[in-house]
């Protein structure tokens, strides 16, 4: 029987800062955050709002994403 990992993660700040955060507009005390640190925290945030059913903020967050990171933010 194949072991399927488990392990969960979830978004454990406001969803503005982590937004804020991924756009590259706040760093969140970081000194030199990478940008993969953003894209997580910004897959996390889109995450968060699909979860909550919040579809045209999602679209919204999506697009805006993928347009700061194009050529490394697609999900």
């Amino acid at each position: 029987m194949m072991e399927i990992d488990s392990d969960r993660f979830r978004l454990s700040i406001p969803l503005g800062d982590a937004l804020a955060f991924a756009m590259g507009w706040s760093d969140l005390g970081y000194e030199e955050p990478s940008d993969g640190m953003r894209h997580v925290v910004g897959a996390l945030a889109l995450d968060a709002l699909e979860q909550e059913e919040q579809w045209r903020e999602a679209s919204i967050a999506r697009s805006c994403l993928e347009q700061k990171w194009p050529n490394g933010f697609s999900l």
